[in-house]
């Protein structure tokens, strides 16, 4: 008996214990991952070639900042992004982002000062930037101040009361002569709740706490259904992300409201992680907060934001 028999013959059961579970249905796509039908895997059995194992990296977002569906889990629907609806937030300096930001807010309100903003902001950068899965996020990402604000006791009139009139009044100084309008005007206190686990629980918590820099993306999910935007969070919130909801929008929308309120070629804003989810759409000559009626559909021009904030 040659010795290539007498090893088989003398390690069956360890062979066979090996192949338990390795059926057909598991060995077949291992076969086909080989080229030549069956000849690249003969020719590694003959010593001819060996086998090289290389790690797939299964990026979050792709190449333009955009979450990348297959690779987060997601079922619900989704659709290709509109590009012709699109926006490119802005390259602000920290000084100045402070400053248009704390313009709008009520002069009680507490912001950290210029110097830690930056602070904070870089070190978030700098811990994810060369992320191998979630790095290219920064591709459609620009920071954002959050106040020390408390909003869990009743989010609808904080909503209501402070950050839709702030946006209001930013557009109004950006686009004199357009209108703003609150279609939810008289409508938001105490109807409006956070949808669990889309981590904006966490992120309105440590508003709570204190003021901190993030960074916002407004249009990472463009094409995907609000249902597919909470399945999506399953994963990144291990990253430190938070699906923004009203309150973070409207301060990014204070923010870049040159970009967000441009016109009816901006993508719609919707705040995804709200039980009843709203939206900031822009038009040629109005700037509009609503609600959305349908989580279940994709539409091309509309994306929930996304908040890096831990």
């Amino acid at each position: 008996m040659s010795l290539k028999g007498e090893c088989a013959m003398s390690t069956l059961p360890e062979v066979l214990e090996k192949l338990k579970g390795w059926d057909a249905l598991r060995i077949l796509p291992l076969l086909e991952a080989f080229p030549g039908e069956g000849e690249g895997a003969e020719s590694v059995l003959r010593g001819e070639n060996r086998i090289i194992l290389e790690k797939i990296i299964r990026k979050l977002f792709d190449r333009t900042g955009r979450c990348i569906p297959a690779h987060l889990g997601v079922t619900s629907k989704i659709c290709d992004e509109n590009r012709k609806l699109h926006v490119n937030l802005s390259e602000i300096g920290y000084g100045k982002l402070h400053q248009i930001i704390t313009e709008y807010f009520p002069k009680e309100m507490e912001f950290v000062e210029p110097v830690r903003f930056v602070h904070e902001a870089e070190a978030l950068k700098k811990r994810y930037a060369n992320h191998e899965l979630v790095g290219n996020f920064f591709k459609r990402a620009r920071p954002i101040l959050l106040p020390r604000f408390d909003a869990r006791e009743n989010m609808g009139a904080s909503l209501e009361r402070i950050f839709v009139p702030a946006v209001e009044r930013a557009y109004k100084m950006a686009f004199p002569g357009r209108k703003f309008v609150n279609y939810k005007k008289n409508h938001l206190s105490g109807n409006v709740s956070i949808v669990p686990n889309t981590g904006h629980e966490e992120l309105v918590a440590m508003m709570a706490e204190k003021s901190f820099a993030a960074w916002y993306s407004s249009n990472p999910f463009q094409g995907f259904s609000i249902n597919a935007q909470h399945e999506a969070m399953k994963i990144l919130m291990q990253y430190g992300f938070a699906l923004a909801g009203g309150i973070d929008t409207a301060v990014a929308a204070v923010a870049y409201v040159g970009e967000m309120a441009r016109d009816f070629e901006t993508s719609n804003h919707t705040c995804s992680a709200l039980s009843h989810p709203f939206s900031f759409s822009a038009y040629s000559s109005v700037f509009g907060f609503d609600n959305i009626n349908n989580i279940d559909d994709a539409f091309d021009s509309c994306s929930g934001g996304l908040v890096l904030f831990r």
